[in-house]
């Protein structure tokens, strides 16, 4: 009787208790990053002011940006980060890769695979409409690099070549993770949001931004990411 117990037991859990099951850290993995399926995704209000909050900010630091001058705010700040010590620069290296384009593709990936398809062609809408927004903006605003306004820059890594305003790292770290915040648990969005900081900090950090172009990435991701939540529709209330 006992036995026969433990299967019906197992039977009833196993739909609800995929991620946890011993053998399967895949599972346990997805369980611990996404939440569970929700109701059909529907679009909410607060990505309309979300949209609309980044896009202005995006508009007023591309102004600044476009002034071709840096504040003495701005060069305090740059020189403050620019200026950490060197031996945090391999690690948050690697960090910043969560901003390449390709990021894009490996999150759509692993969307995919945790059978999340609509997130994943948000990821790919958004995060490719974000990387050539990024481009042409550069090309509007026109500004330089930080050694375009400064003579002592510590630069690491191979040379940041191109247009400074804004940071297409920075963008694109911000529009995947706008994305997929309303998918994931909790302790996944902060870690995430976290993530999406240390990538416009190490833009600045390695020299190849000012910190007026790494806000502005922020903003340009957070904006198309709040637009495509809105057009594609999320699941539960965010």
């Amino acid at each position: 009787m006992s036995g026969r117990a433990t299967v019906v037991k197992s039977a009833n859990e196993e739909p609800r208790a995929v991620p946890a099951q011993p053998g399967h850290p895949f599972s346990r993995l997805i369980g611990a990053v996404f939440l569970p399926h929700g109701p059909v995704p529907s679009r909410h209000r607060i990505d309309a002011l979300r949209a609309g909050i980044g896009g202005a900010g995006l508009c007023a630091t591309a102004l600044l940006a476009a002034s071709d001058q840096v504040s003495d705010l701005e060069r305090t700040v740059f020189e403050a980060i620019n200026g950490l010590p060197s031996a945090a620069a391999p690690p948050l290296w690697l960090v910043m890769q969560a901003g390449g384009f390709p990021t894009v593709f490996v999150t759509a990936g692993l969307a995919l695979a945790a059978r999340r398809r609509r997130l994943a062609a948000a990821v790919v809408v958004g995060g490719t409409t974000t990387w050539l927004l990024a481009k042409a903006i550069k090309q509007l605003v026109d500004r330089g690099r930080p050694s375009a306004f400064f003579h002592d820059v510590f630069a690491y890594g191979p040379p940041a070549t191109g247009l400074g305003y804004t940071s297409g790292h920075a963008a694109v770290a911000a529009v995947i993770m706008t994305v997929a915040a309303p998918y994931l648990t909790r302790p996944a969005r902060v870690v995430g949001w976290v993530v999406v900081g240390l990538v416009a900090f190490t833009r600045v950090f390695i020299g190849a931004h000012l910190p007026l172009d790494a806000v502005g990435g922020l903003l340009l991701g957070w904006t198309v990411g709040s637009v495509v939540n809105l057009l594609f529709g999320t699941p539960g209330h965010h």
